[in-house]
C-alpha cells in the first residue's frame, strides 16, 4: 500500500518511477524489484546460509527471512524470540512437569538395607548373631501368623475319617434317647430343619458361599447373570422357597458318579429317576458357578440345602 514517504519520491527513470518496498527497506523500480525477487528475494542464499556469491541487486534484496544465516528462526516466522512477558513466579508450569516425591517407604527401605549391611559386617561369621541383632535390635519382631480359616472338616460340617466307637453299656444306656441333630450334619436339627439350615448358612460364610454357588432354583425376572444368582434373595417366590428348604447335601450318600461324559450318570441329567432331583440338578447360571455340585478335583460334596 502506498505511503506518504513513497508519494514524496520524484525520481523517475526510463523504466518508470522509483518506489519503496518491504517496509521502506528497499528502493528501486518495479522491474528491478521483480528481478531481485526472482533471484531469491533475500541478500543471502537460504540453502547455504551464505552471501558470498550474491552480487546482483543487493540493494533490493533485504536480509530478513524466516531463517537467519545461523539457521535459527526469526521473528518473521513465529514472532520475536525474546519473551514479551516475565516468568510466573509461582512456578505452576514447573510443578505440573515435575514428578511427585517418592513414597516415604523408599527412604525407609534404603535405611533398612544399610542397617542390614552393618549387621552383616558385625556378624560376618555368625548367622545366629546376625539374626539376634536384626530381629532384636534393628527391626520389630514379626507378628505371628493368623490362621482363621479351618478347612479340615468335610463339607464344612464334620471331621474326616474319625470313626466313633462306644461300649455296649453306654450304647444300652442311651437306648430310647431321641436324636435332636443329625450326626452327619450337626447343623441340621431334626425338629426344625428349615430354621436350623438357614441359621447355619447365616453363621458360616463358607456355607453361604457354597449355597449360592450350588443353588439350582432361580426365579429371575430378567435372564441375566446377576439376576440368576440373586433371585432367591430378591424375588418373593424365591424367598419363600429358600425359607422352606429342609434337606442338606451332607445327609446324602457319597458321590461316586463318574459317568458324566458317557451321559449315563445322575449329574448328566439323562437318568429319568434323578434328573429332577435337586441334589443332582445343575447349578443356575452364574459367573463363579460350576456345572456340578461337587468338587471335580477331590470328588467331595459341597454343602448346600435344597
Amino acid at each position: 500500500m502506498a505511503s506518504k514517504r513513497n508519494d514524496d519520491l520524484n525520481v523517475r527513470t526510463v523504466e518508470g518511477s522509483v518506489n519503496y518496498y518491504v517496509g521502506h527497506k528497499c528502493k528501486g523500480t518495479a522491474a528491478d524489484r521483480g528481478l531481485a525477487e526472482r533471484l531469491g528475494g533475500h541478500s543471502y542464499n537460504i540453502l547455504s546460509n551464505s552471501d558470498q556469491h550474491e552480487v546482483y541487486l543487493r540493494h533490493l534484496r533485504q536480509p530478513d527471512h524466516i531463517v537467519d544465516d545461523k539457521g535459527r528462526h526469526t521473528r518473521e516466522f513465529m514472532g520475536a524470540r525474546r519473551r514479551k512477558f516475565a516468568g510466573d513466579e509461582r512456578g505452576l508450569m514447573a510443578e505440573t512437569m515435575r514428578a511427585p516425591e517418592p513414597h516415604p517407604r523408599e527412604a525407609a527401605r534404603a535405611q533398612r538395607r544399610v542397617e542390614t549391611q552393618v549387621a552383616q559386617i558385625e556378624n560376618s561369621s555368625n548367622y545366629a548373631g546376625f539374626q539376634h541383632r536384626t530381629q532384636g535390635t534393628f527391626f520389630q519382631p514379626h507378628p505371628e501368623k493368623r490362621y482363621q480359616v479351618h478347612n479340615a472338616t468335610y463339607a464344612n460340617e464334620v471331621e474326616k475319617l474319625r470313626p466313633k466307637s462306644t461300649s455296649k453299656v453306654e450304647f444300652l444306656s442311651r437306648r430310647g434317647e431321641v436324636m435332636s441333630h443329625a450326626k452327619s450334619a450337626p447343623s441340621l436339627s431334626l425338629f426344625a430343619p428349615e430354621a436350623s439350615l438357614s441359621r447355619a448358612m447365616r453363621e458360616d460364610v463358607r456355607k453361604e458361599v457354597s449355597q449360592r454357588q450350588t443353588e439350582s432354583a432361580n426365579f429371575a425376572p430378567r435372564k441375566a447373570g446377576s439376576t440368576y444368582v440373586t433371585s432367591m434373595d430378591s424375588h418373593p417366590v424365591g424367598m419363600a422357597m429358600h425359607s422352606n428348604q429342609r434337606h442338606c447335601s451332607v445327609n446324602r450318600i457319597e458321590n461316586s458318579d463318574i459317568g458324566v461324559t458317557r451321559k449315563n450318570g445322575h449329574f448328566s441329567s439323562q437318568d429319568k429317576l434323578t434328573r429332577a432331583d435337586p441334589f443332582y440338578m445343575r447349578p443356575c447360571l452364574g459367573v463363579t458357578n460350576n456345572s456340578v455340585k461337587y468338587d471335580i478335583v477331590s470328588n467331595e460334596r459341597k454343602w448346600f440345602k435344597y
